[in-house]
């Protein structure tokens, strides 16, 4: 069993007690912690009633969850039973950071020059490179891109993968 499935911890109290190491915004805490409080209580999760009680339009709402799912807090599971949303990946922040998968810069940098916020795909894309590639070469990468005016991770994985063929320093 893992310490945060232990019944005497308070999740809400360790979110609390964690706020700058977890980096959340208002709305994805808020998000987070009516997850936590639905899923202590067994009170079946739906998008309509995340919407609802956090008072968010859909667009806000599925921004929130795609950067909480590309920041491995959240995991939403399927089933044919039913839909279930695990913060499993929250409690794990140690592990989290060390995948390097936790990167809030590095998203602000890509949403600054694709002029528009990045969907779910497009952060793991990201996150997937941040643990592959180091942080700088990327922002090159992203960089080049914008100058020759092809803003698209397509093409910034094409820089990426030419430089490592070439064996451009600053990969690992």
């Amino acid at each position: 069993m893992k310490w945060y499935e232990t019944r005497y911890v308070n999740h809400r109290d360790w979110m609390i007690e964690n706020m700058e190491l977890l980096n959340l915004s208002d709305q994805e805490l808020m998000v987070v912690f009516l997850i936590d409080y639905c899923n202590e209580k067994h009170i079946p999760i739906t998008m309509d009633l995340l919407q609802k009680k956090c008072q968010l339009k859909k667009d806000q709402l599925e921004r929130v969850i795609a950067t909480l799912c590309a920041k491995n807090y959240l995991e939403i599971l399927a089933s044919s039973k039913d839909v279930r949303f695990s913060l499993d990946g929250l409690f794990d922040i140690d592990v989290a950071n060390e995948q390097r998968v936790i990167d809030t810069p590095l998203f602000d940098a890509f949403e600054s020059e694709f002029g528009r916020p990045l969907t779910q795909k497009e952060m793991q894309k990201v996150s997937e490179w941040n643990r592959t590639f180091d942080r700088k070469i990327i922002l090159y990468a992203l960089r080049e891109a914008s100058a020759y005016q092809k803003v698209n991770l397509v093409y910034i994985e094409s820089i990426l993968k030419n430089w490592k063929e070439k064996g451009v320093t600053g990969i690992k």
